[in-house]
């Protein structure tokens, strides 16, 4: 049996994000994240059948090894693509090095397992919403501008998570299948 999977940190709940997702939620064409579900992917892996989470663990647990608990800040907001039609609303995260490092590890610890490397570079961010109508563009870019300086707060990481996503009509169900605690 398989499941939709993805590797992340967990960086819920954040109470200042609070103003910006309510800003957010009042634009049409617009999915938020729910402020619950907020995480930062770190690889995803799309359909991963259950006999690969030993391996996948495994490749977590190298690829964490000797990083500490750290915090990030988040900090700041913007839109991916920077030019054009808005696909996705972020938040910024500074001290996230850590999380570049892991990332990178996990790239070449999956491949083995049959996950191929990502064509892009890591950028460490939380997504906060998904641009189903290039309508909304425009409003979405004006709105992330608003909050491109503000400081949401620090959130400590202290594992790496293999999660499980449900897809549903109201939005992603996530649940933990594997936590890994990052010991330094």
């Amino acid at each position: 049996m398989s499941f939709r999977a993805f590797i992340a940190v967990d960086l819920a709940p954040l109470p200042a994000l609070e103003p910006f997702l309510k800003d957010l939620m009042g634009v049409r064409g617009l999915k938020p994240v729910d402020a619950a579900n907020l995480h930062v992917t770190l690889k995803f892996l799309g359909d991963v059948e259950e006999t690969k989470v030993k391996g996948l663990e495994a490749a977590i647990r190298a690829s964490s090894e000797g990083v500490a608990p750290f915090e990030v800040e988040v900090v700041g907001s913007g839109v991916f693509p920077p030019r054009g039609s808005a696909r996705v609303v972020w938040a910024g995260l500074m001290g996230a090095e850590p999380l570049a490092s892991i990332s990178a590890r996990l790239e070449k610890a999956l491949e083995p397992l049959g996950f191929a490397p990502e064509g892009r570079g890591f950028k460490p961010h939380l997504t906060l919403a998904r641009v189903k109508d290039p309508l909304a563009s425009s409003t979405v870019r004006s709105i992330a501008t608003s909050y491109e300086t503000t400081k949401f707060g620090a959130k400590g990481v202290a594992e790496v998570l293999l999660k499980r996503s449900v897809l549903r009509p109201q939005g992603p169900e996530y649940s933990t299948v594997v936590s890994v605690p990052l010991i330094g």
